[in-house]
């Protein structure tokens, strides 16, 4: 691959630049290192986003052609990265937990009372443990099976606790660090029942389609959507080992190089 500050553009995609990022601009103090399509990163861009800070968005390359500057931020190589005042932060969910700590005002994340915090952690762990697993095994192997699988994983930690709400959202009248550490993974789901991914269907699922549609309609939500076909097709490549990181991206995406 040619080096240089602006070269090769992938198909449906923004340039590639190579080298490091430029500083962050003066009224800005965060900074989150993002992949396009990675829902863990989109755990804490919602939350900034929630915060109603600005914020800077390096979207970087990953696999083999990473940009060093991400390796030196995280010695996992992955991201999210949150960079602000002088400390680097990695992990989605200690990050959103960070966010809502660092930047009191506006919109807050937790709730005051201890019982809902620690329920909601709870929710969010076997979210982590039992949904999103079966999520990427149906990713790599797409059959019946596996989507049954995923769907009563949906069934008994999204749609029955959405059951038992008296409040739009899991946090009450407005999405909470539940919402946001779950979203990004039943927005996909959502999103890819269009395009053969997923049967679900609005009859087995009424709570969550109505909670997708609220979540969607929040501020902060739909800048960090993409449709069904763009998921699919970046899914589709990442299945087959070369994956797109850059499709239909909205800003530049960080590879490995130099700068000419």
């Amino acid at each position: 691959t040619p080096t240089g500050s602006l070269a090769a553009r992938e198909s449906s995609g923004m340039e590639i630049v190579y080298g490091d990022p430029p500083p962050l601009p003066a009224d800005v103090s965060v900074r989150v290192y993002n992949m396009e399509y990675c829902p863990f990163a989109q755990r804490v861009l919602l939350a900034l986003s929630a915060k109603g800070i600005k914020y800077d968005v390096i979207n970087c390359c990953l696999g083999p052609n990473k940009p060093q500057f991400l390796n030196d931020a995280n010695p996992n190589g992955e991201v999210p990265v949150l960079l602000h005042g002088g400390h680097v932060l990695y992990e989605s969910d200690i990050i959103v937990d960070y966010v809502d700590r660092a930047f009191p005002g506006g919109h807050r994340l937790y709730q005051d009372n201890a019982i809902s915090v620690a329920k909601g952690r709870l929710l969010v762990k076997m979210f982590d443990t039992k949904v999103i697993p079966l999520f990427y095994k149906l990713v790599f192997y797409p059959n019946h099976e596996n989507q049954g699988k995923l769907l009563d994983a949906l069934e008994t930690w999204i749609e029955n606790p959405l059951e038992e709400l008296d409040t739009p959202f899991f946090g009450g009248q407005d999405y909470s660090f539940v919402d946001v550490n779950c979203w990004p993974w039943i927005e996909r789901i959502h999103a890819m029942k269009d395009v053969g991914f997923i049967s679900l269907g609005e009859e087995r699922f009424p709570k969550l389609f109505d909670y997708a549609n609220r979540m969607i309609a929040s501020p902060g939500i739909s800048e960090w959507v993409h449709t069904g076909e763009e998921y699919k097709t970046f899914y589709d490549s990442y299945r087959k080992g070369n994956p797109r990181y850059n499709y239909h991206a909205k800003r530049p995406m960080y590879c490995k190089g130099k700068r000419a």
